[in-house]
């Protein structure tokens, strides 16, 4: 025969349980909803920085010397505002208003490739032996201010940086 003056004495000690565990299964959830904004948001920076520095590599330098800006209709890029207003509409879902964008060119420089690449056969290279190419680069910095959905704590900087070598 079953004592139900014990059952009577803990019933509600489940209500107390669920209680803990429901909030804290609540705020578990609640953070990789979060962490998970926080890395899409990242993801975005990388992605804008990685687009503007191509943008950049192949709409700058000798792209506007060549005319082709005034061929084509599309602009060339020889000031951060441009390379800000390029990168606004690619932004999905970052506000522009904390978006800063930063464009810098490193000065062309001679170099002599020591890895040179090749096609299938290893005699065509893209570049003679023993010729050196003049090389510069594009730097793109991409920076958000982030402020987390939990509110505990303050707003955090994203940045993402991407170089590319000039392609045109």
């Amino acid at each position: 025969m079953r004592n139900h003056r014990c059952r009577r004495r803990r019933s509600g000690t489940t209500l107390v349980e669920l209680a803990i565990v429901s909030v804290s299964a609540l705020l578990l959830i609640y953070g990789l909803i979060v962490g998970g904004t926080g890395v899409f948001r990242y993801q975005e920076m990388a992605h804008l920085a990685r687009e503007g520095a191509r943008y950049a590599s192949t709409h700058g330098g000798q792209y506007t010397m060549d005319g082709i800006p005034a061929r084509t209709g599309v602009p060339a890029v020889t000031s951060n505002d441009q390379l800000h207003a390029y990168l606004l509409p690619k932004a999905v879902a970052l506000d522009a208003s904390k978006l800063t964008t930063s464009i810098s060119w490193s000065a062309p420089a001679t170099v002599q490739p020591n890895n040179i690449p090749t096609y299938l056969d290893p005699d065509l290279t893209l570049v003679p032996p023993g010729q050196k190419i003049v090389q510069n680069y594009v730097t793109v910095t991409v920076t958000y201010q982030w402020y987390p959905e939990v509110y505990l704590f303050g707003p955090m900087q994203l940045t993402s940086t991407s170089t590319v070598a000039m392609s045109y």
